[in-house]
């Protein structure tokens, strides 16, 4: 039997990666979609856990082949989705979790309608501020006014993705519970 892919989709610190964390944590037999990046490796992140980290040429030669189902620039860096590593975890497992930009997410759903697509809403751009903040500990005032504005552009185009859950401070457990209500 062939899993479900569901697209955990929203802005830079949204809660995207917490709650793909809760969901492995709830629901048996899920697995993640672990991303491709050029991105450094940040501390306490693990390769093939958290992302694949690759340097650009190796990313490049990859689209080149043809084993990415979607790329996209963000912030400077390359992420993508391989096919072969999605095709045998929906094989294998009856939800896969991927944590997706919107521009890939848009690319993903094109060539995958059947997949679940969830924007999480971080509720408002203060919040998210805030939120960046604190987990970008360090972030310049020009890199965090990029990443709301482009968290702006983001949260607009929330309406075109299968369903849209809230994420605002202290409502987490209340994200994690609407979320396995899709699946």
């Amino acid at each position: 039997m062939k899993g479900r892919f569901v697209m955990i989709i929203g802005p830079s610190a949204a809660g995207k990666t917490e709650l793909v964390k809760a969901l492995l944590a709830r629901v048996p037999g899920s697995a993640r979609l672990v991303t491709m990046t050029t991105r450094p490796q940040r501390p306490g992140e693990l390769e093939g856990v958290d992302y694949h980290f690759v340097d650009r040429a190796e990313f490049e030669r990859r689209i080149a082949a043809g084993d990415l189902l979607e790329h996209a620039e963000v912030y400077g860096n390359l992420y993508g989705q391989s096919k072969e590593v999605l095709e045998s975890s929906l094989l294998a497992h009856p939800y896969v979790f991927g944590i997706i930009d919107v521009k890939g997410a848009k690319a993903l759903k094109a060539i995958m309608p059947e997949a679940l697509a969830i924007f999480i809403d971080p509720g408002s751009l203060e919040d998210l501020s805030a939120r960046l903040r604190t987990i970008r500990a360090g972030i310049s005032e020009a890199e965090l006014e990029k990443r709301l504005a482009t968290a702006a552009e983001e949260m607009a185009s929330a309406a075109a993705f299968d369903a849209i859950i809230q994420n605002a401070p202290g409502r987490f457990e209340e994200t994690i519970e609407q979320a396995i209500r899709l699946l």
